[in-house]
């Protein structure tokens, strides 16, 4: 587990300097002292120019060497998710902002490892979750998960667990791969893996 101060630092000086930043804050359970040992590390963004800001994000946070890089696609509000080594999940949250839900990403060779980005930032959280006993938590997304990346892809139901669900997702990208003639990355997937099997063992 990183430093507490060291990710704070870190994250906040990877877009503080930013022209468009009017104030970037600590912020989700972690700032209030209730987050369990993997929660993931919020910070509420205020900023005069969302477009400019989030044109530069990307930029922005590779001095953190991230693993993956995203907007979430589901939520109510921005949120540009970032996993970093360890893994560990840092979000910037633009709580003044709304968007509407995207649609599933339709498989191809140009999406695939975005598809693979959002599978194993999505099941990275799960397992997070299920560690600190969040039962409902994971009963509750693992449908989501299906219907948003793993139908999708291939899978023809909802897996039974995390473990069913990072088999399906392995199964149903190897045959994308050999579909599109391409590999997607693996640097990623065996991070989440190794972080997974660590938390649950």
């Amino acid at each position: 587990m990183p430093h507490v101060d060291d990710v704070i630092v870190r994250a906040k000086a990877a877009v503080d300097g930013h022209p468009a930043m009017m104030g970037v804050e600590f912020a989700g359970s972690r700032s209030r002292g209730r987050h369990a040992e993997h929660s993931d590390w919020d910070f509420a963004i205020q900023t005069d120019d969302f477009e400019a800001l989030a044109r530069d994000l990307p930029a922005l946070v590779e001095p953190l060497d991230p693993l993956a890089a995203q907007w979430e696609p589901l939520g109510h509000f921005p949120v540009y998710m970032v996993l970093v080594p360890g893994p560990t999940k840092i979000e910037y949250l633009f709580l003044d902002h709304s968007q509407v839900a995207r649609p599933p990403v339709t498989p191809s060779a140009d999406t695939l490892v975005a598809i693979d980005a959002h599978f194993w930032d999505w099941i990275w959280w799960l397992a997070t979750k299920a560690s600190a006993g969040r039962s409902d938590l994971v009963a509750e997304h693992t449908p989501q998960l299906y219907g948003y990346i793993l139908r999708p892809i291939g899978a023809e139901a909802i897996p039974a667990d995390l473990g069913a669900a990072i088999a399906e997702y392995l199964r149903s990208r190897a045959e994308l791969e050999r579909r599109f003639e391409m590999e997607v990355p693996r640097r990623l997937g065996d991070e989440v893996q190794a972080g997974i099997h660590r938390i649950m063992s």
